[in-house]
């Protein structure tokens, strides 16, 4: 079941805010596109770049109806530009149909106040890190009481600064991304669309590896590949639960604790999954 819909009211193990932490799929789909299923975590209408110039006025009223049917997760423009002014229009009009929000292009921690001043009261933010200022702001938009969880926005990123998509070009603004999202205590980041479907969990295990929890997606039949990538194996699991279970007598030293620590955190993930 996608976040999508338990966010309308089924019933789940898990609270709202709790899913929102621990999504791992949220598929940026246009309103314009036809149908509104998916295995994804999240589902996203793209109010950004998911519609023309031509249409936005088209997919705002597209995006409004299909908020009558299901609270909807919206990608909204940058804070403070015309588009992204109307945006935040569409979503004051849908008050408590409004599930939360992606903010495109996101500069400094002064544009998730903007939004967040604009939305009702506890609409959770993903901030989306798309240009090498707003990396260098990242810890600063990670620290905001507003902001959920930082996303990656890897092909504007490497728009703005020349990179390649070659992992290791974009290891270091992974890892800064992972870093600032640790110190403010949020949940990790969201990585970049996750590429090519057949390499998906590829990409989605190297993101884990960084100490992303999470991808944004273009097509559902990546989904599959992404969850598995994202998701604990259950030798993990019986791994993390076998080192908790042999916790020697006597005081833990130094090297065990983080151990422990780690154990207990992918344990913790992996319930929290099991109830998606």
């Amino acid at each position: 079941m996608s976040l999508t819909h338990l966010s309308a009211g089924a019933a789940s193990a898990v609270p709202a805010p709790a899913r929102v932490d621990v999504a791992r799929t949220w598929l940026l789909r246009s309103p314009l596109a036809a149908g509104g299923d998916t295995a994804a975590d999240v589902l996203v209408l793209d109010l950004e770049d998911g519609l023309p110039a031509g249409r936005k006025a088209e997919g705002r009223e597209r995006a409004r109806r299909a908020a009558e049917a299901s609270p909807a997760w919206l990608r909204i423009s940058a804070a403070g530009t015309r588009d992204g002014e109307a945006d935040l229009a569409l979503c004051r009009e849908l008050g408590d149909r409004l599930a939360g929000v992606v903010l495109a292009m996101c500069a400094g921690p002064a544009d998730v106040a903007h939004v967040a001043a604009s939305l009702p009261t506890g609409i959770p933010i993903v901030a989306m890190i798309e240009s090498a200022a707003a990396l260098l702001s990242a810890p600063a938009i990670a620290a905001h009481p507003a902001t959920r969880r930082l996303a990656f926005g890897t092909g504007d990123f490497r728009r703005d600064t020349g990179m390649s998509a070659e992992r290791i070009a974009l290891a270091w603004p992974r890892a800064q991304l992972v870093v600032a999202s640790a110190a403010a205590g949020i949940p990790g980041p969201i990585d970049g669309p996750c590429g090519q479907i057949e390499q998906a969990q590829d990409a989605a295990e190297h993101a884990a590896a960084m100490g992303f929890t999470g991808t944004l997606a273009l097509r559902d039949a990546a989904i599959p590949g992404a969850h598995a990538g994202f998701t604990p194996t259950a030798a993990e699991v019986e791994a993390a639960r076998a080192a908790l279970a042999a916790v020697p007598d006597g005081p833990v030293d130094g090297s065990y604790a983080p151990t422990l620590a780690r154990a207990r955190a992918l344990v913790s993930r992996a319930e929290a999954l099991a109830t998606l």
